[in-house]
């Protein structure tokens, strides 16, 4: 079985901003299938950090500009109704204003694993492979994609 890893650098945007990395997965296999001649396997991405995920999901305005980030503040909002930051226990230990930004990254995930047969991914036609970010502020963010197949 052989194994195929590469890293990619984003610039992301604070508070949900998200990046369309369907392609760069894509174009992880195809150097997999170009190196290695792998043709079916899996390829997993995960970004490195505490406060950032990846995701699928159908990539359009409403969900990328408001949906998404609507239901996480749900769960997890930053600010309350006046606009003040709300307090969580992690700022405590570290003196930052990134708790909530810490539970949106836990109820996504820091890796997503798709596989891939023939070279291309199995993804429908409206599923997006998605970089999150979830901090406060705008981050550089590094994906490792890892490709295994035979």
């Amino acid at each position: 079985m052989a194994v195929y890893t590469e890293t990619k650098t984003y610039r992301t945007k604070a508070h949900m901003g998200m990046i369309d990395v369907t392609e760069d997965f894509q174009a992880a296999v195809s150097a997999a299938v170009a190196q290695y001649g792998v043709h079916s396997g899996i390829i997993t991405g995960f970004t490195t950090g505490g406060v950032a995920g990846l995701t699928t999901l159908e990539f359009e305005p409403g969900m990328v500009y408001h949906d998404l980030k609507a239901a996480m503040d749900i769960f997890s909002p930053y600010t309350d109704e006046t606009g003040r930051v709300i307090h969580y226990h992690h700022h405590e230990t570290w003196h930052d204003d990134n708790g909530s930004s810490h539970i949106k990254a836990a109820l996504l995930s820091p890796f997503i694993t798709i596989p891939f047969v023939n070279g291309k991914l199995t993804i429908g036609p409206w599923q997006n492979l998605t970089l999150v970010e979830c901090d406060t502020r705008d981050r550089t963010r590094d994906v490792v994609f890892q490709v295994m197949g035979e």
